[in-house]
């Protein structure tokens, strides 16, 4: 029963090869997905060498490859370094206003990771940070909601020119916050026009078709006690009835501070997969993952739901692999 649920999960690996941990993810718990840190990564022919020892594993375990995730967006997050080609960062791009810069080098980002079978980025960055406090001022293209919509949405076009998907964080925004999600659970300032500005560079890109959305450990007051990444409300309200989006719903990593420090892993599993998430993140140990599958083996309210959410990440990979549905 685990299994069938493994599809839901993309989990960090402990090291540049392909080991033993590695082997009992891919092989015997099925997960759909693996991402990649510097941890993983020595020099480009040794990551490619990486993800194609995983793929075959995924294939000949379940029938369905991975998703192979990076984190890089550019300036002081990204994984892959020289010679591997490199991004300035994002509000170094805002402040110039140079928008086709933005999509030149996200396409050959993209390109480049595909040529290494990395098939997934997370990026852009669509907070709207309102001050330099915030943690994700130099990862973010403006304070100007309309800019950052811009910004993202020729991100966007670049990755997915160059083959790869993009998913867009972090949902609803972290940017009237000062706390760094990854030590602790920050919560959003209140209000509908804070939402509002928030909100805007991500309805612009749900409305021209971004296929994945990462959801934020943030608390947002007037919609919830829960983190947005745990709330029914923010992700079956707000982002799919309300924003109207279809593709592939993310958390952001589980073990960050942000919830590890509120909730058991296991339990926070349980919750974003009730709150709708397709993918649930976890990044570092792999005792957590298979703990969490267990959790969503047993959940009886999560029986049909389950199915649905499967689905659809399968969908999306058949769909990914004959190159269909994943055009803005």
């Amino acid at each position: 029963m685990q299994t069938l649920w493994g599809q839901l999960f993309m989990v960090g690996l402990p090291g540049p090869e392909m080991d033993e941990t590695a082997r009992w993810l891919i092989q015997d718990l099925q997960v759909g997905g693996i991402i990649l840190f510097q941890r993983n990564i020595i020099e480009p022919t040794q990551v490619a060498a990486l993800v194609r020892a995983c793929q075959e594993a995924a294939l000949a375990a379940s029938g369905f490859p991975l998703w192979v995730a990076v984190d890089q967006e550019g300036g002081p997050v990204q994984r892959l370094r020289q010679p591997f080609p490199e991004m300035p960062s994002a509000h170094y791009y805002g402040s110039r206003g140079d928008r086709a810069a933005v999509r030149t080098a996200a396409q050959q980002v993209g390109g480049a990771l595909r040529s290494l079978g990395i098939t997934m980025n997370l990026a852009p960055v669509l907070d709207v940070p309102r001050a330099a406090a915030c943690p994700l001022w130099e990862r973010s293209y403006s304070s100007d909601p309309e800019e950052v919509a811009a910004f993202g949405l020729a991100a966007m076009e670049g990755y997915l020119a160059g083959g790869v998907l993009p998913v867009a964080k972090h949902f609803p925004g972290l940017g009237a916050t000062h706390l760094d999600s990854h030590l602790d659970l920050p919560t959003a300032a209140a209000g509908e026009e804070e939402r509002g500005r928030d909100l805007l560079p991500f309805r612009r890109a749900v409305a021209v078709g971004v296929p994945g959305v990462m959801v934020a450990h943030v608390v947002v007051p007037e919609w919830d006690t829960l983190p947005a990444s745990l709330s029914p409300v923010a992700v079956s309200q707000v982002l799919r009835q309300r924003l109207g989006f279809s593709g592939l719903a993310f958390t952001d990593d589980l073990e960050m501070g942000a919830i590890r420090k509120h909730y058991p892993i296991a339990k926070a599993a349980t919750l974003a997969a009730a709150a709708g998430h397709d993918v649930l993140l976890i990044c570092e140990q792999a005792q957590h993952v298979e703990e969490s599958l267990a959790a969503l083996s047993q959940a009886p309210f999560l029986q049909e739901v389950l199915p649905r959410t499967r689905n659809r990440v399968l969908t999306f990979k058949r769909l990914f692999m004959a190159g269909q549905g994943v055009r803005l």
